[in-house]
Formats: C-alpha cells, sequence, structure tokens
C-alpha cells in the first residue's frame, strides 16, 4: 500500500525538518514543505496530499487558517499543529471544519494518531460521497436523523464511556466547565450501546478497556451506522489497539494522560467536522435528487416531442401533405431574417475604463499534445496595471493520464505566475463544471477568463475584450471563436464557417438587443461574482457554458460578445470524434432546454430576452426540421416522392430562402468574396444535413443514460 503524504506548511524551517523526520520514521511521505499560506495553497492544489498539517502563523498575508479554509474546499483535509490554544484562535480555525487539532509542544505519538485518523475519517467521507452519488442517501450511508435527537438545549451533548469511575467524575466536571452537558457515563460496553440509542448525543468519549464483554473498539463498531462521533481517549496507543480504533474512524485519539486544552480542542475540531460533514452530504444527496429529477424531465420531454414526431411522420405518409411543415419551418424563418436585420446594425462600442485583475482558466485532460502552446500563448498576454502583470494561469490538470502533468511541471519553473490544481480519482473525470470550480476556488482574479487546453491567442486580446465589462450588470463577455486548423479539410471548414455565422451575425445581433448573448466555453470572460451568485458552473451539465447562461440571463444579467478579441481552437478533422463532440452538444442543449423552460417563462426578465434565450435553445430543434424541409422538397422536384405542399406561395418562400442570408452574412464579414461565399453557403447548407441523425443520436443518448458525464474532445495540436 503506498504510504500517505503529508504536506507540512510551517514557518520554522528547523521545527519543520524535525517534523519531516518524524513523519518520515512514522511511515509517511513528505512531498513538500512551505512557509506561507500562499505557498500552501499553490502546493496542496498541486500535490493533493492526504492531509495537510497546518501551523497557524505563517510568513506572508496569509496566516493558517485562511489558507485551510480555501485547501478544505478543494477537498483536501487539513490538521493544525500550533502552539495557539485561545478560544478565539480556536473557533476560528474550527470554522474551517478541520480534521484535527493539536496544540505545541506535543508527543509524537498523539501527531501519528491525529495523521492517521484525519485520513481514515476523511477516506470514510469520500466513500460515503461516492456511495450516494450511485445509490442515494439512506441506501447504505448513515447519516443522523434530526427528528431522532433529543434537544434538550443548544449545549452539544457528550455521552463519556469510561470504567474508571473517578476518571469519568473527573470528566464529567472538566466539560462541563468547558460548556459541554454530559448526558451520562458508562462504563460497561453493552450499557454504552444502549444509552447511545437512548439519548443519541452529539459525541461519544470512549476509552478503549471497558467492564463486561465489549470493548470501546467494538461499541464503536456497533454505534457506527448512527453516525454518531466517535474520540477515543485511552492509555492504549500500542499498533494492534490503534490498528483496530483507526479502522472505525473516529473524529479523534487523544492519549492519556491528556490536557484539558488538548481535549477541548479534539472535540470542537470533531463536534464541527460531523456539523460540516453532515451538511456536505445533505446537500450533495439534494443535488443529486434534483439532477435525478430532472433527467426524468428530459426523458419525459423527449418521449413526448418523439411521440409528436412519430404523428407527423405517420400523418405525412398517410396523407402525403407536408403543409404543416411549410408553417412551422416558417417560424424559424422569420426569426432568423429578424436577426439578421439587427445584426446589420453596428453594437454599442464598450466604455470600460478599469483593468480588473484576471484569473485564466484552462481544464486540461489528457493534453499533452496541445498545453503547452496553449500555455505559452496565454504567457505573452500583454496586460499589466502599474507596470506590474495583472493576470494568473491556472491549470487544472484533471486526472490526465498522459504526460499532461509532466509538461505543466516543466512550464511552471518557466512561468512564476502558473499555478496548478490537480485532480485524482474518484474526484477526476467527473465533469468539466467540476474542474472549473476547483480553479474558482483558489484564484485571486475579479474576473474570471476560461479556455480550453487548446486556445492560442494574440498579446492584446484582454486588452480588447476586459473594456466590454462596462456595466454593472455585464456578467460575462464571449469572444470570437475561430479555427486555426480551417484550410485542413472540408469537415474543418465547415467548423470555421459554423463559427464564423454564430459569431458574426448570431452573438451580433443579440449584443444589439439588449446584450444577451451566451457563453461559449472558450475564450469566456464572467465576473467573479456573478459566477458566486450561482454557485458556480454546474458539475452535472454536459454544457456547462450554456447552463452559466441561462443562469445569468434569468438572474437578469447581461452578456456581451467582443467580435476583436479572437481565441483560436482546433476543429475536430475526423467525422466519428466530430459526431461524438456534437452529440455532447446537442444533448446539453436538449436538456438546458427541457430542464430551464418553465423557469426562463417565470424569470422577471423582459418578454423579448425570454423569447430570444427559448428561440436560442429550440435552435437545434427547429434546424433539424429546416433540413428536412429541404429534403421533402427535393424529393418533389425530383419525383422520387410526392408531398403536397398547399400553405400560400410566400410562406413556402420565405421559408425555403430564409436560411440562406444568415449564413452568406456570417462568411461575407469574415472578408471572404462573393463567389467563395456562395460556393461555402451551399456546401455549409449540405454540411447541415448532419443535424437530422445527430437529432436523432442525442434523442436516443438521453433516453438511454444514466447519468451525466463529460465527454472531452481529444486534440491533437496539428
Amino acid at each position: 500500500m503506498k504510504p500517505a503524504s503529508v504536506l507540512i506548511v510551517e514557518d520554522e524551517m528547523v521545527t519543520a525538518l524535525d517534523l519531516q523526520a518524524k513523519l518520515v520514521n512514522i511511515g509517511f511521505t513528505v512531498p513538500s514543505i512551505v512557509n506561507s499560506g500562499e505557498e500552501a495553497v499553490d502546493m496542496a492544489a498541486e500535490l493533493r496530499p492526504d492531509v495537510v498539517l497546518m501551523d497557524i502563523v505563517l510568513q506572508g498575508e496569509v496566516d493558517g487558517i485562511q489558507a485551510a479554509k480555501k485547501i478544505s474546499s478543494l477537498d483536501i483535509p487539513v490538521v493544525f499543529l500550533t502552539a495557539y490554544s485561545d478560544e478565539k484562535t480556536l473557533q476560528r480555525a474550527k470554522s474551517t471544519s478541520p480534521y484535527g487539532y493539536i496544540i505545541k509542544p506535543y508527543p509524537d505519538k498523539d501527531l501519528e494518531l491525529a495523521l492517521e485518523t484525519a485520513i481514515q475519517k476523511h477516506q470514510e467521507y469520500r466513500d460515503k460521497v461516492e456511495l450516494i452519488r450511485y445509490k442515494g442517501l439512506g441506501k447504505g450511508v448513515p447519516l443522523t436523523s434530526q427528528d431522532d435527537e433529543i434537544s434538550w438545549e443548544e449545549r452539544p451533548r457528550i455521552l463519556i464511556v469510561e470504567d474508571e469511575i473517578i476518571t469519568a467524575m473527573d470528566l464529567t466536571a472538566q466539560l462541563s466547565d468547558k460548556g459541554y452537558l454530559v448526558v451520562d457515563t458508562v462504563a460497561n460496553g453493552q450499557e454504552a450501546i444502549q444509552k447511545v440509542e437512548l439519548f443519541r448525543p452529539d459525541l461519544v468519549l470512549m476509552d478503549i478497556v471497558l467492564s463486561g464483554e465489549l470493548d470501546g473498539i467494538s461499541v464503536a463498531e456497533h454505534i457506527h451506522d448512527l453516525d454518531i462521533p466517535v474520540v477515543f481517549l485511552s492509555a492504549y496507543t500500542d499498533d494492534a489497539t490503534v490498528e483496530r480504533a483507526i479502522k472505525t474512524s473516529p473524529y479523534g485519539y487523544l492519549p492519556k494522560p491528556y490536557q484539558m486544552d488538548e481535549l477541548y480542542s479534539t472535540l470542537e475540531t470533531a463536534l464541527q467536522q460531523h456539523r460540516s460533514e453532515t451538511d456536505r452530504i445533505k446537500k450533495i444527496d439534494q443535488k443529486i435528487t434534483t439532477k435525478e429529477g430532472e433527467m426524468v424531465i428530459e426523458k419525459t420531454a423527449v418521449f413526448f416531442i418523439s411521440a409528436i414526431i412519430i404523428s407527423l411522420i405517420v400523418y405525412s405518409l398517410a396523407t402525403r401533405s407536408m403543409t404543416w411543415l411549410m408553417y412551422l419551418l416558417f417560424i424559424p424563418a422569420i426569426y432568423n431574417l429578424f436577426i439578421v436585420g439587427i445584426s446589420l446594425k453596428k453594437p454599442s462600442p464598450p466604455g470600460g475604463k478599469d483593468q480588473p485583475f484576471v484569473s485564466i482558466l484552462i481544464p486540461a485532460h489528457n493534453e499533452e499534445f496541445t498545453i503547452e502552446r496553449c500555455v505559452r500563448s496565454l504567457a505573452e498576454l500583454d496586460y499589466y496595471a502599474d507596470g506590474k502583470r495583472n493576470y494568473e494561469i491556472i491549470v487544472i490538470n484533471d486526472g490526465s493520464t498522459d504526460k499532461t502533468g509532466e509538461v505543466l511541471a516543466r512550464l511552471k519553473g518557466e512561468f512564476e505566475y502558473l499555478r496548478i490544481v490537480t485532480r485524482k480519482p474518484p474526484r477526476a473525470g467527473r465533469g468539466k463544471g467540476y474542474v472549473l470550480n476547483d480553479g474558482v476556488r483558489i484564484c485571486q482574479g475579479e474576473v474570471i477568463a476560461v479556455f480550453d487546453a487548446d486556445a492560442r491567442i494574440d498579446p492584446d486580446f484582454l486588452g480588447k475584450i476586459i473594456p466590454y465589462l462596462d456595466e454593472e450588470d455585464v456578467a460575462g463577455v464571449q469572444a470570437r471563436v475561430r479555427m486555426y486548423n480551417a484550410d485542413r479539410n472540408l469537415l474543418t471548414l465547415m467548423q470555421e464557417v459554423e463559427f464564423s455565422i454564430f459569431g458574426n451575425v448570431i452573438l451580433r445581433a443579440r449584443d444589439v438587443m439588449g446584450k444577451s448573448g451566451f457563453l461559449g466555453g472558450n475564450g469566456q470572460l464572467t465576473r467573479k461574482k456573478f459566477v458566486e451568485d450561482i454557485e458556480g458552473w454546474d458539475g452535472f451539465a454536459v454544457t456547462e457554458d450554456l447552463n452559466m447562461s441561462v443562469k445569468l440571463i434569468m438572474d437578469g444579467n447581461k452578456i456581451r460578445y467582443c467580435p476583436e478579441a479572437v481565441v483560436w481552437q482546433e476543429a475536430v478533422p475526423e467525422w466519428k470524434a466530430f459526431f461524438r463532440q456534437r452529440v455532447r452538444w446537442a444533448t446539453g442543449n436538449l436538456e438546458t432546454l427541457f430542464v430551464y423552460l418553465a423557469p426562463l417563462i417565470d424569470a422577471k426578465i423582459p418578454l423579448y430576452k425570454k423569447v430570444d434565450s427559448i428561440q436560442y435553445l429550440v435552435f437545434l430543434l427547429f434546424t433539424v426540421f429546416v433540413m428536412l424541409g429541404y429534403i421533402v422538397a427535393i424529393l418533389n422536384l425530383t419525383y422520387v416522392a410526392r408531398f403536397s405542399m398547399e400553405a400560400p406561395v410566400i410562406i413556402g418562400l420565405i421559408s425555403t430562402v430564409a436560411f440562406f442570408p444568415g449564413v452568406l452574412l456570417g462568411i461575407r464579414r469574415d472578408k471572404v468574396g462573393v463567389l467563395r461565399s456562395l460556393v461555402r453557403a451551399v456546401e455549409y447548407w449540405a454540411y447541415c444535413l448532419y443535424l437530422i441523425p445527430l437529432f436523432f443520436a442525442a434523442f436516443i443518448h438521453m433516453l438511454t443514460r444514466k447519468e451525466r458525464s463529460w465527454a472531452k474532445t481529444k486534440h491533437t495540436g496539428d
């Protein structure tokens, strides 16, 4: 079994080296020693140790408690090791939900027990989270029910299990003086189990040697599923006893004889950790329950729409009439022409003058071929304030199994402002939203910029896009997206055309219409306060950028589009990988539509924003019918199959030609010649036929998937 790793955070180097020697001698590994809070956060994020041993007084502006708060948010356990035992410091430290609080000077055995207990307890918590993810709360996951608790008063209720009556009396007096309520003292193991079930205390202070047949460890095993924290207080610290005790996942193990301040800090951190853990588990379960409900909504919607489509197909085949399709296509046709007309107007120029500090986040999973070029491109940004670099780069390495980690380690030695966050299984591979949220937890910027690992930009990118954050209610800005390998083949060229239309027409028009654009995931900027207001990215969402955009719009915020700032990305050159990517995009689009349609209708935003947002989300469905309409028209013209289309000529004409003005305008705005634009428009029309099988593939995927997952596109850097 691989030895557990401990990151030492200590401002006194002599003390740190002594600690390192002790830990290595015990059997731990020490991947690094740091002396400041800032370094502690960076090293913990990059190395992901099994536990962080944290002093409180550190070098730099960030103390150990502030650092512990950020480190704990990354789901890394922290144990404090400090000379401070005063109430104020303890309460501050307790607010970070640490897994232990050791007071200097300390016996070496106390240190060993505290670390082993913390690692075991955190592993049990992770196991609970995984169990909830796949089975749900209550199915093998113990959790104290508030209905089962006896709330006599607000003081924490402690049950003392101790076979020495004098020791038990001393403990009762000491704990009462500290503000605890001792509900009872028992000396017998079997009686201890009965008292725990009767009183449901907030914590059990457990000796190991008891009268009767059951010892304290056996009692802890019996009451484990009641989810009541246990702290062992025992004179026995031999390896065999400790190993048995640690397997019960206690919240502490304090050897006798003990100091009262040690016992108090152990009990306080144990109670806080249990409360925090319980709250986190409930929130996770609530989130998963909500997402399971959303998947039911999605599947119901897919069945409903599928039934309508099948009914229309049967009707059309039976009556040989497609008149209904002409009227249906008239709706998106008119809206498309409206969008084209709006895009002819010039958007309002940016008016922002501020230069906020920017945190650049790059999620990376197996990106050995692209990540270096991406980081070097971002490192050349010309964005300074008062002569100082005004941005940081944070790469979140999401469980990469290739050489991504090696490349990043080398780059970090070259760029001191490059920060690395490492995610390991089982947390890795869950979804891009989770990855980005880890970056947000440690970032320092007022503005968060997100780039994919294949992104390439010019040095003036931030200088061009930051001014678009020109109003207090502008939550984000999307840059223009282009393909750096557009000339590779026809498929990559069509992706360039597609994004030209999206940027030059659709996003431009939405910027004119009340600055109601959408974020695209690559080259997007958001103000950190708005990200925090909506609790970050939705890790369950397949398209986290679209999900965030809808939430920001429903809150009444604006999203702008900056055509001057361009982010270049890699177009997918092969049809199989391309189709897989687009199935994910279509699935994300449809899930957002089905889940947020009702909330959008109820949102307190202007009617035109509701209509525009809903139209944007149903655009895929309408486009599928548009392409189907063209196929029906071709079948009629070639006499392969005949369907009557009896709508007025003007409706048929508008429905037929409305596809092309936006396409031509999007291409022409990139200064492409007229003849070549016409050719590309026809090619793009043929390219869009893939939307028909894509539509059905996305529907099948939504019906058959059991959970939402991140199917990342592979980049080659070519």
